[in-house]
């Protein structure tokens, strides 16, 4: 369970100071073969125990691995009969220490929940931390029973889990690593197991293999002489299985989600598969002039931004199949800045959907100005790449082209096609102070602020100028996280993330986390790529998170009521203090 927390933080901005060097120069080449590096080596000892989760039953040969974080040295040993371990000649360092044995899940100590980060444990030279306890959680698991649609058993069914996911600009289903699909018995029955806790929706598929016929004894004779076989006559099924999920739906949209904790073995998910139509889409691709457009690919792609069927087409006319739900149609046709494309949304309720019509047109393109804006120098504004990355989940063959800038910072997008993007990043500057000194400021496109924001690129109202602006100014969060008591709180990880959620997007600089420090001590940004930006932000603490999980809206909506606000603004420094709150009462 996620627990948000009051902390003492400190925001401020700071001016970088841009250091001056010279030309680097180029050192002679030394053709010596370097010597092996020992591994380091110190007096300190990490010992402890594997046990079941409850404490009650040691675990024998579980496996445990020893791994420090800035020296990197790894031991791997494994338990004894009374489920103990130990580790000696180990230097000073920060070590996480996790344990795996089936059919257990694997853990990490310190960690909160399985799968869930552990909490590091510095060890001085000659310390001896002998109390190390690691409990390994059993996997929960998912049983039941498929039908077919005629209530008998659905035997050689798939039913596999999946989870939600952030997927560029989308929540996307992925399967969860090392779970491996469960194929039903001669009873329809199924058992996923090794499950670690989560939310998951179950999906079961059955394949619908083409028609046939059986052969006559004549035929077969006439087989087994190797003389020819009449084929089978090549008519397209009109029905398929449909992926179902539970409790029995063929779209994900409506799937319910089933919660398991550690150990929970949830019973009696039942399905029953279901028979759709198979609707036909026909359509033609024609270029902007009316022409009948040849030497097309056509693609289908699901609700997720999957491509479930690719085809190429010499004349103008397509066909393709699908069953119930949500899709894009998709044309392109040439390559490089010859290409051109056009799409369609559409809606497959078991009819067939005729007439679609698509018109090729080529790929948007719009320019921008580069600049710079600081007390340091500014570098040479010319020949600098601005980055350019696409959240739309749907990719058509090739990403926009971002040529570099002209001496006066002029620049040009060329090839973009419609879809969501973030306009902006870090610059490269080579080997030189300025990597570490100048980081985005502003990006402005026809007017409007879009920093850090989606922009809809869309071929209605394309973009017409886009001004991006780097500055050496840079902000920073800091302070201290405490218990009640005064006491560093060391066991949480912080999370800082905007307040105004349209900034929640995938891998944004605006939402990041953090580790206190021994003393509690943390801190976010810093000059150059690693800024923080200007704005409006909350921080929160909790007790685990897994890996990108900051990234989901669902996450950061459930952190926000609880959440602490404070305003990074450009020359101004402010600090809160705060503590965790103290235990209501038993």
């Amino acid at each position: 369970m996620m627990r948000s927390i009051l902390v003492a933080i400190v925001l401020c901005t700071t001016p970088t100071i841009a250091a001056q060097t010279g030309a680097p120069q180029t050192p002679p080449r030394d053709t010596r073969v370097a010597a092996p590096i020992p591994a380091p080596t110190g007096t300190g000892v990490i010992g402890g125990s594997v046990v079941s989760a409850d404490g009650s039953r040691p675990l024998r040969n579980a496996n445990v691995v020893i791994i420090g974080a800035v020296t990197g040295v790894i031991r791997v040993t494994s338990t004894d009969a009374d489920g103990r371990f130990a580790a000696d000649n180990l230097p000073a360092d920060r070590y996480l220490v996790g344990a795996s044995k089936l059919p257990f899940l694997g853990a990490v100590a310190g960690a909160k929940r399985p799968a869930r980060p552990g909490m590091p444990i510095a060890l001085a030279n000659g310390e001896k931390k002998l109390d190390v306890e690691i409990r390994l959680p059993t996997g929960a698991a998912i049983s039941g029973t498929i039908t077919d649609e005629g209530g008998q058993p659905g035997t050689n069914t798939t039913v596999s889990v999946q989870q939600w996911r952030q997927q560029g600009a989308q929540r996307a289903l992925v399967s969860p690593p090392a779970v491996t699909p469960a194929q039903t018995d001669d009873n329809g029955r199924f058992r996923l197991f090794g499950l670690p806790p989560g939310d998951y929706v179950v999906t079961a598929s059955r394949f619908s293999g083409p028609p046939g016929r059986s052969l006559s004894d004549a035929e077969v004779d006439a087989a087994i002489r190797g003389g020819p076989v009449a084929p089978v006559a090549s008519a397209a099924p009109t029905e398929r299985y449909a992926p179902i999920f539970y409790p029995g739906t063929p779209r994900a949209s409506e799937a319910t989600t089933i919660t398991l904790e550690a150990g929970e073995d949830r019973q009696n998910v039942d399905m029953r598969l279901q028979l759709v139509r198979i609707a036909h889409i026909v359509g033609t691709v024609n270029t902007s002039d009316g022409q009948p457009a040849t030497m097309t690919r056509v693609m289908l792609i699901n609700a997720q931004g999957l491509a479930i069927m690719s085809l190429a087409m010499s004349d103008n006319r397509f066909g393709l199949n699908a069953t119930p739900g949500s899709y894009t149609v998709l044309a392109q046709t040439g390559a490089g800045q010859a290409s051109q494309f056009a799409s369609a949304k559409i809606e497959v309720e078991g009819e067939d959907v005729l007439g679609v019509q698509l018109t090729l047109r080529p790929p948007l393109e719009f320019s921008g100005q580069l600049a710079f804006d600081g007390a340091s120098p500014a570098p040479a504004i010319g020949n600098r790449r601005i980055p350019l990355r696409g959240l739309t989940p749907i990719g058509l063959a090739g990403d926009p082209v971002v040529s570099p800038t002209n001496p006066t910072g002029v620049f040009q997008v060329t090839r973009v096609f419609p879809g969501k993007y973030v306009i902006g990043g870090p610059l490269f500057f080579g080997a030189t102070a300025d990597s570490v000194t100048w980081s985005l400021d502003s990006v402005v496109l026809d007017g409007r602020d879009v920093t850090d924001l989606a922009v809809d690129v869309s071929a209605d109202q394309p973009p017409k100028n886009v001004v991006v602006t780097y500055s050496d100014r840079w902000q920073q969060v800091s302070g201290k996280l405490r218990q009640p008591s005064g006491a560093a709180a060391t066991d949480y990880t912080i999370v800082i993330f905007p307040a105004d959620n349209a900034y929640w997007l995938p891998q944004s600089r605006r939402i990041l986390t953090s580790r206190p420090g021994t003393d509690g001590s943390y801190r976010f940004g810093g000059p150059g790529p690693v800024s923080l930006p200007a704005g409006s932000y909350l921080l929160a603490a909790v007790t685990d998170i897994g890996r990108d999980e900051q990234y989901d809206p669902a996450f950061l909506a459930a952190l926000k009521s609880g959440a602490i606000r404070g305003t990074a603004r450009p020359g101004c420094r402010r600090r809160r203090r705060c503590r965790l709150p103290r235990a209501p009462a038993p």
